[in-house]
């Protein structure tokens, strides 16, 4: 439920109200002093309480987006009480909210100039509101707040213009994880595929279509959604694992790229092995239980994708047999055609950041400091089951789990991040309109590419 935006003022003008009642008796000392002695010990007891109510209370208010009951009651029940004991006088307020109209959300806050202190955000989301947050420098940079140097990548999501406006909760990248049993069924033997070509190969042979509904009962590849394997975010990690770059030197858009059109040829090749083209596609997978990569424990069944291209938090949970049949890979580029193509696992990142509007920034990098220590960064993610965005908070839970080490070895090592990218929500508007068009057919590559440079570079320059 969503708190009022007026609530502060409703704290402060009650404090002013309780304030100015503990007052009164002050004021009558005099007709107190002539009662007799027995009558003046209440008085005097009561003195004290009013002298040592706090001066001013505050409210210090955290806008939370869609995380597990487990992390929001180790956050009310663990770090607030820490927080408020060393900061007398202070009230911690979480919000929960959704990710689900969050820019009406945030956009009302930033026009109104009042809200939350801390705000949850994704990662694309230093650059669209950027303007709008605190320099966090003087109390989170190295000089202030020396343990900011365990944070991984990561923290870049986590500046604008190289100042930090929050600190980043933890890294959730894109991997491509793989049935070895299925790719082995299909014949594919080599394992994950390691250039543009051997996938479109291994989207022909793994992919198995039922004659009887023209519907793909098992899909070799399913990339973040698996029905028009076109989402933009699909798109931007094959196009960085091509080494292309989103902008030119100039700042300007770099659709009009050669690594641009391969990357948008990819995604058309790899609808086309798995649906057919647009005159006769198949239809989709049916809609399952459970990860797209897993089966139904009672008959055995899969769900019916090979290889998934996601976060795990599309994979199977970390205690389901299933993993001891589940690859976790990077993907690899298409070195052969593109020489600066590497492995690459896209990293996504919440973070939480500052607004300027806040008037209690200070308070709110103590709390950030409290809730992104070492043990508290890990404890975070634990009640999540991702990596702690701190390096030195990647122990217990992350080491145990045999899929989240070898995930944190990977995003240490191939890690991209999802960061910096200028007017995002736009931008996904344009290329989700463009790659929707790409696999009905309307548009050609060529097309697409130069719709996207268009548009963008439009969109940029208002």
């Amino acid at each position: 439920m969503r708190k009022t935006l007026f609530a502060l003022f409703s704290v402060l003008v009650l404090a002013s109200l309780l304030l100015s009642a503990c007052g009164t008796p002050a004021t009558e000392a005099p007709a107190a002093t002539e009662a007799p002695a027995a009558t003046e010990a209440p008085a005097a007891t009561e003195a004290p309480a009013a002298t040592e109510a706090p001066a001013e209370s505050k409210v210090l208010k955290i806008y939370l987006l869609d995380y597990t009951p487990a992390t929001i009651e180790w956050l009310k029940s663990e770090i607030n009480p820490q927080f408020e004991a060393a900061h007398p006088g202070v009230q911690v307020e979480i919000t929960e909210g959704s990710w689900s109209g969050w820019d009406t959300t945030f956009s009302g806050f930033f026009a109104a100039g009042q809200g939350p202190d801390i705000i949850n955000l994704g990662s694309e989301m230093n650059t669209l509101y950027g303007e709008n947050l605190a320099d966090m420098d003087p109390y989170l940079s190295e000089a202030a707040w020396p343990e900011i140097k365990n944070f991984g990548p990561a923290l870049e999501n986590a500046k604008y213009e190289g100042k930090l406006r929050g600190l980043p909760i933890f890294t959730a990248p894109r991997y491509v994880f793989c049935r070895t049993d299925l790719m082995e069924a299909a014949g594919w033997t080599t394992g994950t595929p390691k250039n543009f070509a051997e996938w479109v190969d291994f989207a022909k042979k793994a992919t198995i279509i039922d004659p009887a509904t023209n519907s793909l009962t098992q899909q070799a590849l399913v990339p973040v959604d698996a029905g028009s394997m076109a989402d933009w975010q699909w798109w931007l990690l094959v196009f960085y694992s091509l080494g292309g770059e989103l902008y030119k030197a100039d700042g300007s858009p770099n659709f009009d790229s050669p690594e641009a059109l391969a990357a948008t040829q990819f995604l058309y090749d790899m609808r086309v092995a798995t649906y057919g083209p647009a005159a006769n596609a198949v239809g989709s997978l049916p809609t399952g239980q459970g990860s797209v990569i897993d089966q139904d424990d009672a008959s055995g069944k899969n769900n019916g994708a090979v290889c998934l291209a996601h976060s795990g938090w599309a994979a199977p949970a970390f205690d389901r047999p299933i993993w001891e049949k589940i690859s976790i890979e990077p993907f690899y580029g298409d070195p052969a055609n593109f020489p600066n193509s590497k492995p690459v696992v896209l990293a996504f990142n919440d973070w939480l950041a500052v607004p300027e509007y806040s008037p209690n920034k200070e308070l709110a990098a103590d709390w950030l400091k409290l809730a992104f220590s070492k043990e508290a960064n890990n404890k975070w993610n634990e009640t999540m089951g991702l990596i702690p965005a701190r390096n030195d908070a990647q122990y217990g839970f992350v080491a145990e789990s045999p899929q989240l080490k070898r995930e944190a070895e990977l995003a240490a090592q191939y890690g991209v991040g999802f960061a910096g990218i200028k007017e995002a929500a736009k931008l996904s508007t344009i290329m989700q309109d463009a790659l929707g068009k790409l696999i009905t057919e309307e548009l050609t590559v060529e097309e697409v590419v130069a719709r996207i440079q268009s548009e963008y570079s439009a969109a940029l320059q208002k």
